[in-house]
């Protein structure tokens, strides 16, 4: 087996993503390159590179306010694994946070959680992956709700960054601003009283929708955001649901969505998560948190 010293972990740029697409679609994910470029414009992509190869392993970190930046994509190419290269990108990822002062937090697959918790990252929200692979047929029923929902547009992106970072404990307006752009027919407000009480995001993918943010005041208003996603999305779609949430989770199910992995968000050194699980009941995904 090579030393991994040989091939030294470097920052990729945009002549690089063809390359990161070409593995991701390899390991079956639903990354796009839009998913991609994310990290170009708000955080560090990284990289190492096999003479004769090409890129053969990446990892990225975004930075999420003052207090905790993200570590995500972390994939190596089938025939490089178990030789150190996944290691060695996840030490390079939190010693980039760590130099901008912030804790560094990611959603492991079981998988993964072994090699996070050799780094000290320590659990905290256990999730589940909910995947629908056709419509649901089910006819619609009209429902009546105390709050009205609309299409989110970029005047809402105070009201929307300040429920995400009360569910979140985070500032990601730049992130959250993109996602609205991404897919205006999807992202939606709920407003009760005249103060928003909710919201849902959400993004086209390789092979299905990602839905998720959705904060959410109680789990009636949640039911609400995705009952509207849902009827909108005409084919597959997938959602990172926090565990403690089990009425929507039975919600799920009995539109067409059946659990397809675990995940678990890992804080490094930290034992307690950022963000207020009650008001959290999706996440935008493993890549963005």
């Amino acid at each position: 087996m090579a030393p991994t010293d040989l091939w030294p972990a470097r920052v990729l740029g945009p002549a690089d993503l063809g390359r990161a697409m070409e593995l991701s679609a390899a390991a079956g994910w639903n990354q796009v390159n839009a998913d991609w470029r994310v990290f170009l414009e708000l955080g560090h992509l990284m990289g190492v590179d096999v003479t004769g190869d090409g890129v053969v392993g990446t990892a990225a970190t975004l930075p999420l306010g003052h207090d905790f930046g993200w570590i995500s994509m972390m994939l190596v190419a089938p025939s490089f694994q178990r030789r150190g290269i996944g290691r060695q990108l996840l030490g390079a990822c939190v010693l980039d946070l760590a130099a901008q002062g912030l804790v560094p937090g990611l959603d492991a697959t079981p998988a993964g959680r072994e090699l996070y918790r050799e780094f000290d990252f320590r659990d905290g929200w256990a999730l589940t992956r909910w995947k629908r692979a056709r419509p649901d047929t089910a006819p619609a029923e009209a429902a009546s709700h105390a709050f009205e929902l609309r299409a989110a547009t970029a005047a809402d992106l105070d009201p929307i960054a300040g429920l995400d970072r009360w569910a979140f404990g985070c500032e990601r307006r730049s992130v959250l601003a993109r996602l609205i752009e991404r897919a205006p027919g999807l992202a939606t407000v709920a407003v009760g009283g005249g103060v928003p009480c909710g919201f849902l995001l959400a993004r086209e993918g390789r092979e299905a929708f990602q839905i998720g943010p959705i904060v959410a005041t109680d789990a009636g208003v949640a039911t609400a955001l995705l009952e509207r996603a849902v009827a909108f999305v005409g084919g597959g779609a997938c959602i990172d649901l926090l565990d403690l949430h089990q009425e929507v989770g039975t919600w799920l199910a009995a539109h067409g969505f059946a659990p397809e992995r675990r995940l678990t968000r890992m804080f490094y050194r930290r034992d307690e998560p950022f963000g207020d699980a009650r008001l959290a009941f999706a996440i935008a995904g493993p890549e963005l948190g």
